[in-house]
């Protein structure tokens, strides 16, 4: 899916449920497995072990009493809350989404979730998401997100679409306080379709991004190399290519692995496009268990935008505790690393630290950014034992403030595969 925010405030709701509940729907069915019957001792017969009599009238077989909604929430071996069993059972599920982006002036949305498994492979789960949003700064919108598997598990497919208005900051090299924008979408329409190969390590598969929209902004006066970009309806259209690498241990909250993913997009008159360009984005993500209590996280952004690119779509900078499109170029690289201490099975620390910088590129609308740095610390509770699934809330310091997040699966979960 598309990396800028015009993708993940429109569905932002869609794909942090997407990239957490589903996936965990799948990861239930193997911990659940009953465990096989004693068997008899070896050497043993039958006789030795007579099946016992009853004594006196025989009492009818009674069904077993059925949890209540309430008791589902709690985990039956620490009796602490446990979301496990709500997420497994798949359905319907009502999801709040809390956004604490500055760029947005905060906000919230709200996603109702259906999720199916195939009865003969319980890891292969279609998502049919619905959501909606409003910030504080006016930006609003509603979308549809599905994903989900075809050829018996070897073809897995995601797509969104929306509908709706975002406002952001833009902060070119003339004007360094920045400048606000409205887009309107009439439609952003995203998806892809990757094969697993012989090694379902490995991914490979049709990428397609197709929007149309009108933006606007306010103040007269501006380089026309700048004001050109707004004032009227846009359309876009690309078809690109996407290579991953997936073999983390949880989709969710991962501790040992490597995800990597290798995309380009190619925006063109044949597929609709009013403009020529291409992005063209790299990631690696790395999970290291050091011991049993402390795991490392390391991720590399690497995002670069070309030839006649809207300015509103140039890549910017992606780290905890910086604003989220407030430094931009046509070459963007972001790397964090992260530190987690397990207190007990239940909660754990964090402890994270970023540096990103970006080049202004031939258009030289944006400035070099130079480094710039950011850090901050957090805690998670292990809301579905079963899953290995986390959430928190992390506190970040960068450039601009302090700023905090919400976090349901790993902070990067919308970045990841």
């Amino acid at each position: 899916m598309g990396k800028s925010l015009h993708d993940r405030s429109r569905l932002a709701a869609a794909l942090a449920f997407c990239g957490a509940a589903t996936l965990a729907t799948a990861a239930y069915a193997d911990d659940v497995a009953p465990a096989p019957a004693d068997p008899v001792p070896a050497g043993a017969s039958v006789a030795e072990f007579p099946v016992s009599q009853p004594q006196g009238p025989v009492e009818p077989p009674t069904e077993p009493e059925k949890k209540r909604f309430v008791d589902r929430l709690f985990d039956e071996q620490d009796g602490m809350l446990d979301f496990s069993e709500i997420l497994a059972k798949g359905g319907f599920l009502p999801v709040l989404i809390v956004i604490t982006e500055k760029a947005v002036d905060g906000g919230y949305g709200v996603a109702p979730a259906f999720l199916s498994a195939d009865p003969n492979n319980p890891r292969l789960v279609t998502k049919h998401i619905f959501g909606a949003f409003k910030t504080g700064n006016g930006s609003n919108g509603f979308g549809y997100f599905q994903a989900g598997y075809a050829a018996h598990g070897r073809l897995s497919y995601k797509f969104g679409v929306a509908h709706g208005k975002v406002t952001l900051g833009s902060y070119p090299a003339f004007l360094p306080k920045g400048v606000e924008y409205t887009s309107h979408y009439d439609y952003g329409l995203l998806g892809s379709a990757l094969w697993k190969l012989n090694d379902e390590r490995f991914s490979i598969g049709p990428l397609f991004d197709f929007r149309k929209l009108n933006s606007q902004i306010d103040i007269r006066g501006l380089p026309p190399r700048f004001a050109d970009h707004f004032g009227g309806a846009m359309q876009t259209g690309a078809l690109g290519l996407g290579f991953h690498f997936d073999d983390r241990d949880n989709p969710l909250s991962p501790t040992n692995g490597l995800n990597v993913l290798v995309e380009g997009k190619f925006n063109r008159d044949a597929f609709g496009s009013d403009r020529d360009y291409e992005t063209y984005d790299a990631a690696v993500f790395a999970f290291h268990k050091l011991s049993p209590r402390l795991g490392l996280g390391f991720k590399l952004e690497a995002n670069a935008i070309r030839n006649d690119f809207p300015v509103y779509y140039a890549p910017a900078i992606d780290l905890r505790g910086v604003e989220a499109m407030r430094y931009e170029g046509e070459d963007v690289v972001s790397s964090e690393v992260e530190a987690t201490w397990r207190l007990n099975p239940r909660w754990s620390l964090l402890a994270f630290a970023g540096v990103g910088s970006t080049k202004a590129g031939n258009s030289r609308i944006y400035k070099d950014s130079g480094p710039i740095y950011a850090g901050g610390a957090g805690f998670r509770y292990r809301l579905a034992r079963k899953l290995g699934l986390d959430a928190g809330i992390d506190v970040a310091y960068g450039p601009d403030g302090a700023t905090f997040y919400i976090q349901f699966g790993h902070a990067w979960a919308l970045k990841m595969d």
